[in-house]
């Protein structure tokens, strides 16, 4: 099997990139918000300081995308292993990525309606992928 002709494996390679990068824009907006020494510390809660409104949603789009990415993983895992890539997993993948990322920017600029459907369109390509294990 040779796998640098899977697209799955390649949309999860960008995936887990974009996972592994994703918690630097509420790195960024802590920053501003408390300084560098206050990220090089235990993080203790600054009396009359608040995270920025739009760090506070980049932060709650990674934690969002954590609980969700696992799901994906495992099914582009199991679906290779068991040889059941095809055109529409393909297309999946692709819409799930396009989805994650396209929800992770949309919740930090705070676009409600696109957050939305960014989000429904990774979920329902996740559960799509995560039934094809099973057929």
């Amino acid at each position: 099997m040779n796998f640098e002709y899977y697209f799955e494996y390649k949309a999860l390679a960008i995936m887990t990139l974009f996972f592994l990068f994703a918690w630097l824009p509420s790195s960024i907006g802590k920053y501003q918000s408390f300084g560098g020494k206050w990220l090089a510390s235990n993080r203790d809660q600054i009396p009359n300081k608040s995270l920025a409104p739009w760090a506070q949603r980049a932060e709650r789009a990674y934690v969002n995308l954590k609980d969700y990415f696992p799901a994906f993983a495992v099914a582009i895992i199991i679906l290779g292993i068991n040889n059941k890539f095809n055109s529409y997993t393909s297309w999946a993948a692709g819409l799930y990525v396009l989805g994650r990322i396209m929800h992770f920017l949309a919740y930090t600029i705070g676009h409600i309606n696109l957050r939305f459907i960014s989000y429904l369109t990774g979920l329902i390509a996740n559960i799509y992928l995560l039934i094809q294990i099973f057929i």
